[in-house]
């Protein structure tokens, strides 16, 4: 992909992160790895479930590409939608009152992070 021209991954390869990684306790201490649906699935499928592809999909992943520092450089996320945490706030009050809490946490810490290392 376009990361690999400007970040190779003989020096940089994507690692996955865990809970014990700053980035989830920076303000906020995360118990585990929110998972945000896109809002069209959460209406889709009635509130019921956040897995947008059943079982495959059901287990939410933190990425990261660190430097040499270990500082982490990009963030990427998988099977969880948090931009529609901070997005949907006027579409659907129940979904912004379910997952944006979530959602903000772990944007602030990202923030955070950014801006201490």
């Amino acid at each position: 992909g376009e990361i690999r021209k400007a970040l190779p991954s003989s020096q940089y390869p994507i690692t996955d992160l865990s809970l014990d990684h700053p980035i989830f306790s920076g303000l906020f201490d995360l118990e585990g790895f929110p998972q945000i649906p896109s809002i069209q699935h959460w209406r889709r499928s009635g509130g019921v479930t956040t897995s947008e592809r059943g079982v495959r999909s059901a287990e939410p992943h933190f990425r990261g590409i660190s430097d040499e520092e270990g500082r982490l450089m990009v963030l990427m996320t998988h099977n969880t939608d948090i931009a529609d945490g901070w997005e949907r706030e006027g579409e659907d009050t129940e979904y912004f009152h379910r997952f944006s809490i979530d959602a903000y946490a772990v944007g602030i810490n990202v923030l955070m992070y950014a801006m201490t290392h």
